[in-house]
């Protein structure tokens, strides 16, 4: 059971295209490469200050800014609403000329895409710019709960549905929670609403819910806080020195329940443009700046060309279909 109102994200989402207009102006017309840049560039977040999204926009911000050819600022915009959709129309609706860039939900753009079909955005005519990281998820619950494990979510489960707290309908959060309660056999119920993962993180440990299954860089800073405990990772080989992994829960695809977070620019970006952002962002990800806080926060850097960003958005779509089933479901 899953406690959203699918209707009500739509709209949200779809507000977000005449949004879009006022904000960044109008769909059409691309820019020009030879001036490039010539003014601020505004970089959208879609979910609210103090996520894993917003903390990787802005530390990549200056780096960035600093390996375009002419000085201007990068500008961050949380745009909050509808799991991550209202950003992500925003940016499909806007201009193509390379003033306007967002860090994308993958795979929750994905599952919003799914559930709400093309009418807001369509992720197969984004001009990708690269991607920043991916992260993989894990589950965690409040510092004082009662569960010390997985095994122990499944016996509650037995009893009642499981409770995870999460973003809106189409957040790789949800998405994750579902598919691995599918995997691990827990009956579950999510709770969405929140407008970011630290929110839900929170929401979680206050006792709104049971869970919540989000990214390990992103629980890192409430774990260490002592606000939440990580009780399972779905790497492969666990990088939490005696959490679970997916090899010990007996599920290998866990490891696929991963958060991406590619740099998208408008549909009809011009390739010159598009070749200069990608090149800037590879360039900001070598940095000293952003290799010294990926390293500190557990941050998995994943620099890819265009094309390779693509690729794994491709990838990650053929995953989120095989449980387009249960993502779908009310």
């Amino acid at each position: 059971m899953d406690m959203m109102l699918d209707r009500r994200n739509f709209l949200i989402a779809s507000a977000g295209a005449g949004a879009a207009t006022m904000l960044f102006g109008c769909s059409r017309g691309g820019g020009d490469a030879a001036a490039y840049p010539e003014r601020d560039i505004n970089f959208i977040i879609p979910y609210a200050p103090g996520g894993g999204f917003d903390a990787y926009a802005r530390v990549v911000i200056d780096p960035l800014a600093k390996a375009l050819p002419k000085k201007v600022n990068i500008v961050p915009m949380n745009v909050e609403g509808a799991g991550g959709g209202k950003a992500t129309s925003q940016l499909f609706h806007a201009r193509p000329d390379g003033y306007n860039i967002a860090i994308i939900s993958i795979p929750g753009a994905i599952v919003q895409q799914l559930i709400q079909g093309t009418g807001g955005y369509d992720l197969t005519k984004m001009s990708w710019i690269g991607n920043m990281g991916t992260d993989a998820f894990g589950v965690a619950v409040g510092a004082n709960s009662p569960i010390k494990s997985i095994a122990d979510m499944q016996k509650l489960s037995r009893t009642r549905p499981v409770k995870f707290t999460s973003t809106g309908a189409g957040s790789t959060g949800r998405a994750g929670a579902l598919i691995a309660s599918k995997l691990l056999g827990i009956q579950s119920q999510v709770i969405t609403g929140y407008k970011g993962t630290s929110e839900y993180l929170v929401a979680a440990a206050r006792g709104d819910g049971d869970a919540a299954v989000c990214s390990l860089t992103a629980m890192q800073g409430l774990a260490k806080a002592g606000v939440i405990r990580i009780i399972a990772s779905f790497e492969e080989k666990s990088s939490l020195p005696g959490i679970q992994d997916a090899t010990a829960l007996g599920q290998p695809e866990l490891v696929h329940i991963a958060e991406t977070r590619p740099i998208a620019a408008p549909p009809g970006l011009p390739k010159p443009i598009q070749s200069m952002l990608s090149d800037a962002l590879n360039k900001a990800l070598k940095s000293d700046e952003v290799t010294s806080w990926a390293k500190k926060n557990g941050a998995n850097l994943v620099p890819a060309t265009p094309e390779q960003t693509l690729k794994i958005v491709q990838d990650q779509t053929a995953f989120i279909n095989k449980w387009k089933d249960i993502l779908q479901k009310m």
